[in-house]
């Protein structure tokens, strides 16, 4: 999907601290922690990213797609609309539980 590796994507879904890329596993994990709980934020999330050669720029780009996805996912709840077919497909082929 979308030029990803399908392990990738895998682990995406069973346990993103089994990225093997460092630097993509703590951005996911920023990101995540972010729309999750975004005052949970330390300074030690964003020096992780920094260690990362990150910049302030691609930080702030993190919490904004974090936020859109957020807000993407509250508007889709409160209007009922329906999984695209691709998501909806995703969901069958999940183990009971994810």
């Amino acid at each position: 999907m979308l030029g990803v590796e399908p392990d990738t994507l895998d682990r995406l879904v069973d346990d993103i601290t089994t990225l093997n890329d460092a630097k993509l596993r703590e951005m996911i994990l920023f990101a995540v922690k972010c729309s999750r709980n975004p005052q949970s934020l330390t300074d030690d999330d964003y020096d992780k990213l920094r260690r990362h050669g990150l910049t302030q720029s691609e930080i702030v780009e993190i919490v904004g797609m974090s936020a859109l996805a957020v807000y993407a996912n509250i508007i889709a709840d409160a209007t009922a609309m329906d999984p695209d077919e691709m998501f909806q497909l995703n969901l069958m082929t999940q183990p009971p539980g994810l």
